[in-house]
């Protein structure tokens, strides 16, 4: 949808493509964060996945709710983004070894 801005096309047409693109897309990210809140919460023993939901769960209210100073509201998908990069990171290099071990070549 950003590259949506940049290209020049009249009002109707701008009002289609958000009908059929943007909004099927916007239900689709709920859902699709209403899932993955619910499965991190079936698979609690996997703490990052806990973490994210938690970070998710509160970025979401930060961002409907406006709660707090401005310059933590435009700061808050920066430290969302490094966060859960972080995050993913320490799990891909570090945790993953742990849960997923190396077969043995018996």
């Amino acid at each position: 949808m950003g590259v949506a801005g940049a290209i020049p096309m009249d009002p109707g047409t701008a009002g289609v493509l958000g009908f059929l693109v943007a909004i099927p897309l916007a239900l689709a990210s709920l859902a699709a964060l209403v899932v993955g809140v619910v499965l991190s919460l079936l698979l609690w023993r996997h703490w990052p996945l806990l973490l994210l939901s938690g970070m998710t769960v509160l970025f979401v209210a930060e961002i409907i709710a406006e709660v707090g100073p401005a310059a933590f509201y435009n700061a808050a998908p920066f430290l969302y983004g490094i966060g859960s990069l972080a995050i993913c990171g320490i799990w891909f290099s570090v945790l993953r070894g742990k849960t997923f071990p190396v077969p043995s070549n018996e």
